[in-house]
C-alpha cells in the first residue's frame, strides 16, 4: 500500500487549495485572504498581499486539511 504524500500549502495557489480541500475556505476567510479575485495567488503571495501572518495561516491550513484525512 502506498501512502499519499502530505500536501504542502506553500506550493499551491489559494484556488487550488480550496478546490482540493473546501474546508480551507473558512481558514482563508478567518485570515482575511481574498479567496475570490486573489485566488490565483500562491499562499505566500496572498498572505503578503492581505497582510496575514503567513506562518499562522500555514499552520491553520495544515490543521484544516489534516482534520479531514
Amino acid at each position: 500500500m502506498t501512502s499519499v504524500p502530505p500536501i504542502d500549502p506553500r506550493a499551491m495557489t489559494v484556488d487550488e487549495l480550496m478546490a482540493r480541500h473546501p474546508e480551507t475556505m473558512a481558514v482563508f476567510n478567518a485570515f482575511g485572504i481574498d479567496s475570490c479575485c486573489g485566488a490565483h495567488r500562491s499562499v505566500h503571495e496572498a498572505a503578503a498581499a492581505d497582510d496575514a501572518d503567513e506562518s499562522a495561516l500555514l499552520d491553520a491550513l495544515t490543521r484544516a486539511i489534516g482534520a479531514v484525512r
